[in-house]
């Protein structure tokens, strides 16, 4: 079954998810341990993430971090990611979870204090990053004996080029947020006190001025791209923009521009026939954690 709740039903032990207007705001709440994960806090996120692409009240997603903190990897105080106790096999978890690449909304990722391991490596399925400039972040599982997840051998060669991700994910050293953004890992540095603000600024005039329907569309071919050649994307894209353009957002984004009006969009992208919802970690209406 996909998940159903409305976006803040939901009672989490190690996030908060919020609404601001069209903007749902996911924050890693574990600010004790520096917003460190377990396997409890992974299910969590991937419930969050699942509400967040059903609820079409909600335009795009912001992920934070409590405290000082946006998250410091593992919780290896715990000894493993699993939770105590727990017969889960981690990696059939981290096989099956819902990531940020799998809403059909933008994701904008605030890292707004040290981002390591897993912090790093899912900021990169985000579309957006946002850093604070003295935040430090680094992916240092080869120094630990293991390798780096979340499909980072893969995204981070894609947004900064094979060059910084050899250089990173092979010395696992540690860089700043300066030098994230010069690097092409991240879009924009701001002063710790502005990493949300910004990131909801940017969310927020992607909730104002753009359409449900269309940006699902971009972000999957977005994606698709990223697998297929020229060619055959451009095929695609082609035969999108020509189902679009007919359908009924398309004359409200004119009339609404011409009218000099906000846009009274009909849309929904949780109906967008390109993508599939999120199923692993579907949700009833009444859940609770």
């Amino acid at each position: 079954m996909r998940a159903t709740a409305p976006v803040g039903q939901a009672r989490y032990e190690n996030l908060e998810l919020a609404t601001r207007g069209e903007v749902a705001v996911l924050t890693l709440a574990r600010p004790t341990r520096r917003n460190a994960w377990t396997m409890p806090m992974v299910h969590e996120t991937s419930h969050a993430l699942a509400a967040c692409d059903a609820d079409d009240a909600v335009r795009a997603v912001v992920i934070t971090g409590s405290g000082d903190s946006f998250s410091v990897g593992a919780d290896l105080g715990e000894g493993s990611i699993s939770s105590p106790g727990s017969d889960e096999d981690p990696i059939e978890v981290m096989r099956s979870i819902v990531t940020p690449r799998d809403v059909r909304k933008p994701v904008i990722a605030a890292i707004n204090g040290d981002a390591i391991g897993i912090g790093v490596t899912l900021s990169l399925l985000c579309d957006v990053r946002v850093i604070a400039r003295d935040a430090r972040l680094a992916t240092p599982m080869t120094r630990l004996g293991v390798i780096p997840e979340m499909g980072a051998h893969w995204s981070l060669a894609r947004i900064a080029g094979w060059g910084v991700a050899h250089d990173l994910l092979l010395t696992g050293r540690r860089i700043d947020g300066e030098e994230a953004v010069r690097l092409g890992v991240c879009g924009e540095a701001v002063d710790r006190d502005r990493v949300l603000e910004r990131a909801l600024e940017i969310a927020e005039d992607i909730a104002r001025h753009t359409a449900p329907r269309a940006v699902a569309v971009s972000k999957y071919l977005l994606q698709k791209a990223e697998r297929t050649g020229f060619t055959e994307l451009r095929a695609e894209e082609t035969e999108l923009f020509a189902r679009v353009a007919d359908e009924p957002d398309a004359d409200e984004g004119v009339a609404a521009f011409l009218e000099r009006r906000p846009p009274r969009w009909s849309g929904r992208a949780s109906a967008e026939p390109t993508w599939q919802a999120p199923g692993p970690h579907d949700i009833e209406e009444d859940e609770e954690f």
